[in-house]
């Protein structure tokens, strides 16, 4: 009997010396699992945090290839250099490429812009080698934009060799348009095959779309006149923009063109009007006066005295008088050899185009 009791009391104390032990064992695997788990979310953390440094770096090299500048790109390379090799070497394979456009593109636009001041035969053609370097993807959008400018510089050369020897001249109307007279001016240039340029005010092309789309159509230039014919100057520069710009914008919506010209209310204009916009101030060189008159006479005389090649002409859509002027006006300058075109095709003739920022008095 004391033995079993003996062999019982020795077998308790191996369970209860067993307990502590299975509990350390428990213990140190817990503890285990958990630096394991604790370990795996550091380096998820680290992961994700050097993937968000990665796209970071890729974002800033996209901004970097749309802004093609230098700061961009600065900033780009900082972040790509902060990055592990494989990432780094990938991106930087990037910027270099970038850089490298980056130099065609502004050699392609160096050409283009010297073709612009002097259109020749040859500067066109070394233009359009030139961006036949531009063949990546990434060039794409500078390509098209280049080509439309080689484009116009081609249309430019083509008006010069056209129109070169002739005595050029432009009828230009300003304040319409004008349902009243507007109409009978419009056939008086279908029936004369004569183009010319109307400045319109916003606020009557708002009125009357109808007749803005029909100068257009009839191969007149239609540009702005301002929205209300304010005199600008006078005007903050917040609001010398509205004026010039709601015009232009609402007439190239009508029109389906981009004018780029605008004329100033009165020909009055500064620094501080011409730096509002991206567009070509127009004034005159012959003004008719034709807001003096109630008849024509004193209109056609005073357009036919003054009169020369390279000439702008100044007159008004919406006065009768004046209309009923533009028939003698046409013939009689026809008579001494003139050709007349709009202000456009003038300024590209006789300037190499229109530059925003600058005012045109024609010659």
């Amino acid at each position: 009997m004391a033995r079993k009791l003996s062999r019982r009391l020795k077998h308790t104390q191996h369970l209860i010396w067993g307990i502590p032990v299975g509990l350390v064992i428990i213990l140190a695997l817990a503890m285990s699992v958990g630096h394991y788990v604790h370990t795996q979310k550091i380096k998820e953390r680290e992961r994700l945090t050097y993937q968000r440094q990665v796209q970071t770096a890729e974002q800033a090299k996209n901004l970097a290839y749309h802004s093609h500048k230098k700061e961009d790109i600065q900033s780009a390379k900082k972040l790509i250099n902060k990055l592990q090799p494989k990432e780094r070497h990938a991106l930087n394979r990037g910027m270099a490429q970038l850089v490298t456009c980056i130099a065609d593109i502004d050699k392609a636009k160096a050409l283009i812009n010297q073709e612009q001041q002097t259109v020749t035969e040859e500067g066109i053609k070394q233009a359009e080698r030139q961006l036949k370097f531009l063949d990546k993807p990434e060039e794409r959008d500078e390509r098209l934009a280049l080509s439309h400018q080689i484009k116009i510089a081609q249309k430019r050369l083509a008006l010069q060799k056209k129109l070169k020897d002739k005595k050029l001249i432009a009828l230009t109307f300003d304040d319409g348009p004008s349902p009243l007279t507007t109409p009978q001016l419009l056939k008086t240039l279908r029936q004369e095959a004569v183009p010319a340029t109307f400045f319109a005010l916003g606020s009557q092309a708002q009125c009357y779309p109808k007749l803005i789309k029909e100068e257009n159509d009839l191969g007149n230039e239609v540009a702005s006149h301002t929205w209300d014919h304010k005199n600008l100057v006078t005007l903050s520069p917040q609001d010398e923009k509205q004026q010039i710009e709601s015009a232009n914008h609402l007439i190239n919506k009508l029109t389906g063109k981009q004018v780029s010209l605008f004329r100033p209310p009165y020909g009055s204009y500064n620094d501080t009007v011409l730096a509002q916009t991206n567009l070509s101030a127009v004034n005159w060189t012959v003004d008719t006066n034709d807001w003096r008159y109630r008849t024509s006479e004193p209109v056609v005389a005073n357009a036919l005295t003054y009169a020369h090649d390279g000439a702008i002409i100044l007159m008004h859509d919406i006065h009768q008088w004046s209309v009923e002027a533009v028939p003698q006006i046409i013939q009689k300058l026809k008579a001494q050899g003139y050709t007349f075109v709009t202000v456009s095709t003038l300024l590209d003739v006789q300037d190499g185009g229109a530059k925003a920022h600058q005012v045109y008095f024609g010659r």
